[in-house]
């Protein structure tokens, strides 16, 4: 007899356990997240950043062309009177600096955008393309400018001077022909840059991507030469 209230109290423990166990759990919603989209996809400050290293690399290239000769106010003329090819080989400097200019501005730009997560491959070489892109047309707004603000500097020192003789017909087409060369080295250049902005953008953001150093990008045996010093 005293075994039935021991089996009593296992019983009830068993039916408070079903009890528990048919009773319903509730149960929270979870959604995930929806990604972030920014206000807009073009960032200022890379594209400030590689315009400044742009501007400044544009600027050191050209200061060295005119030390050595390499202006458009250079003397173009021979002795004899023919002319010279110093307006060609400046042309090619200028294509030169823009290139060299706008490749640096346009990496360091798609370098140091940041990826958006939703985006797709295509996407995103394109923003970074155009990232590029933009740094080519801020650097090149701020150096027109600038180089219209020294050019009516300096014709204002001309205008002033009026002592001066009036130059030969060979200087005159020569002068002419040193225009033409200049006009279209700084199209030619205008062009190529804003390719190769884009180009040097798309290569950045690829590196950024992949998580490739920057002595990755240098070549072997410089890297060989710079462990050596």
């Amino acid at each position: 007899m005293a075994d039935k209230p021991a089996a009593k109290s296992t019983t009830r423990k068993r039916t408070v356990r079903a009890a528990k166990a048919d009773a319903p759990v509730a149960t929270a919603d979870v959604h995930a997240a929806a990604p972030s989209v920014p206000g807009s996809y073009l960032e200022w400050g890379p594209v400030f950043g590689g315009a400044a290293v742009a501007l400044a690399i544009s600027m050191l290239l050209t200061q060295f062309g005119a030390g050595i000769g390499l202006t458009a106010a250079a003397d173009d003329t021979l002795e004899g009177g023919g002319a010279s090819w110093n307006p060609l080989v400046a042309g090619l400097w200028l294509v030169l600096v823009a290139l060299a200019s706008a490749s640096a501005g346009g990496y360091l730009a798609g370098r140091m955008r940041t990826r958006a997560g939703d985006a797709t491959e295509d996407e995103v070489e394109f923003r970074d393309g155009a990232h590029g892109l933009v740094v080519w047309a801020v650097s090149g707004v701020v150096a027109m400018f600038g180089v219209s603000l020294v050019t009516a500097l300096a014709g204002l020192g001309a205008a002033v001077d009026t002592a001066t003789a009036e130059p030969a017909a060979e200087v005159l087409a020569n002068a002419a022909s040193a225009g033409v060369v200049f006009n279209f080295a700084s199209a030619a250049g205008a062009a190529l840059a804003a390719a190769a902005a884009w180009f040097s953008a798309t290569t950045g953001g690829s590196h950024r991507d992949e998580g490739i150093a920057i002595h990755g990008v240098v070549p072997p045996y410089l890297r060989e030469r710079f462990k050596r010093s």
